[in-house]
């Protein structure tokens, strides 16, 4: 009786499309429900996991395709960062994978079908230490190779392998750990790929039609936004000198998922800083935003930092919402911040939700935060087969999937238009 009483409430709850528990005032709804409903067929979730140390986005698609993108698993940890959540005890790694196996149990899901690393650094792929646990084949388990020991993944989608041009990785532990992990994989025989810049359909859903991912930018290249062709965003690498050289953030990963009418973004750690004009090529996240157009909901570019989110940002993506997976004090830059609130006098908010906002940077932040609409948790995008969406937070200091914050359900764009 028990069992059929919770599929009862899952049913009645898990879904987007009629009416019930999600049709009320948010405050009534994060009452009624107390955890986050289950994933349910038909619904498309994208799950922002607050760790404290790094970005790592776990979608679970309408199909049950299963997608992470990225897994920092950062060390330095207080006064500059923030600490890891729910705790110490466990690594970020083991962290990231339980929460996604634990969102993915309703799909009756144990692996991935996808990881993409959208660039080479350790707030984003891992950070190893020497007596970390290590694999058969020598690499130690961090970030997303250790998320791939726990729920492997089919297909990893990197930024450059093999050879990392036109920008190889740097001389660092972290960089020769990431390379380790992927030969290792290739020589067991499981699927690495370098991003194909412009496809559509490098990333499958299982079922065939049931959304969308396309890579608008990546490795130093842009979508052209005619078919699958892409172009090259830097100059021939002869012309770079000491100051005009991109580094691994420029080649960040850029994707849009699209659902229906519902369309978001995810850019990695893409940039904008043009050292105050010398070099205008730098900016490479104003023409990679412009391809990707309006969208509802967008990941916000390196953290907010200062040198990202720059007004082509926000012009270009024009999202209702921005998510700020945050670990430093400083993230969000404050005129990042203003941007993505649209916080100037005379117009409406935007909504901009913050994974974990370190105290230095809520006393910089302090003028905006009463206009932000949480600082801390997981951010959850649960959207319906007809475009409709809701923005959740729940609680990222246990595993308890408890809401702390319920949004309004709101159309997509294209619904609008």
């Amino acid at each position: 009786m028990l069992t059929m009483r919770l599929q009862r409430r899952a049913f009645v709850i898990g879904g987007l499309m009629g009416g019930g528990l999600l049709m009320l005032e948010p405050r009534r709804v994060a009452a009624a429900l107390g955890t986050l409903p289950p994933w349910t067929p038909g619904t498309l979730d994208i799950h922002h996991i607050d760790t404290g140390v790094g970005n790592a986005t776990f979608i679970l698609g309408p199909d049950g395709t299963t997608i992470l993108i990225d897994c920092g698993a950062t060390r330095g940890g207080p006064p500059a960062s923030t600490p890891l959540r729910p705790d110490s005890s466990r690594s970020a790694g083991e962290w990231v994978a339980r929460y996604a196996l634990r969102q993915a149990r309703a799909a009756d899901r144990t692996t991935l079908d996808y990881m993409i690393a959208t660039h080479v650094h350790p707030d984003h792929v891992g950070s190893p230490k020497d007596d970390d646990p290590r694999a058969s084949e020598g690499y130690i388990l961090t970030g997303l190779s250790e998320v791939d020991a726990r729920m492997p993944a089919g297909l990893v989608i990197d930024r450059g392998f093999p050879d990392y041009a036109p920008l190889p990785l740097i001389e660092a532990p972290f960089a020769a750990n990431h390379l380790a992990w992927l030969n290792a994989r290739v020589k067991a025989g499981r699927r690495v790929e370098h991003v194909a810049v412009g496809s559509a359909e490098q990333v499958e859903a299982r079922r065939a039609g049931a959304f969308s991912l396309r890579f608008v930018g990546g490795n130093g290249r842009v979508w052209t936004g005619i078919g699958d062709q892409s172009r090259d965003l830097l100059p021939p690498r002869s012309s770079w000198t000491t100051e005009a050289s991109p580094e691994e953030n420029h080649m960040s990963i850029a994707t849009v998922l699209s659902y229906g009418p519902f369309r978001y973004f995810a850019g990695g750690d893409l940039v904008a800083d043009t050292h105050d004009g010398a070099v205008p090529w730098l900016d490479v996240e104003t023409p990679i935003v412009r391809a990707a157009g309006r969208v509802d909901v967008a990941s916000a570019d390196h953290h907010g930092y200062f040198d990202a989110c720059w007004p082509g940002f926000t012009r270009a993506l024009d999202a209702d919402a921005y998510v700020v997976q945050a670990w430093h004090a400083t993230h969000p830059a404050m005129g990042s911040l203003q941007r993505m609130l649209d916080a100037w006098r005379g117009r409406t908010p935007r909504d901009v939700f913050v994974t974990r906002l370190d105290p230095a940077g809520r006393a910089v932040n302090d003028r905006f935060l009463r206009q932000v609409k949480s600082t801390e948790g997981h951010v959850i995008v649960r959207v319906g087969p007809d475009g409709r969406y809701r923005l959740y937070v729940t609680d990222s200091r246990d595993e308890s999937d408890t809401i702390t914050f319920a949004g309004d359900l709101r159309p997509s764009k294209l619904m609008k238009a």
